[in-house]
């Protein structure tokens, strides 16, 4: 950066637009990361309802001798 944008930068701060248009893109990004992790989570609780029901099954199964 050189003089005059350091300038610019304290002088003409960004209008209320830009910083809503910042923060509306942080949102999103958020949005995305936390819809990210529900997807993984809801995956592991399939997987671990699928393994608790196999071994529930297995353990009631009548032993043959």
């Amino acid at each position: 950066m050189n003089i005059k944008q350091i300038w610019l930068a304290i002088t003409n701060p960004p209008s209320d637009k830009v910083l809503a248009a910042k923060e509306l893109m942080n949102a999103k990004r958020g949005y995305l990361e936390h819809k990210t992790h529900q997807e993984y989570y809801a995956s592991l609780c399939s997987f671990e309802m699928q393994r608790i029901a196999r071994l529930e099954k297995y353990l009631e199964e009548p032993k043959s001798e």
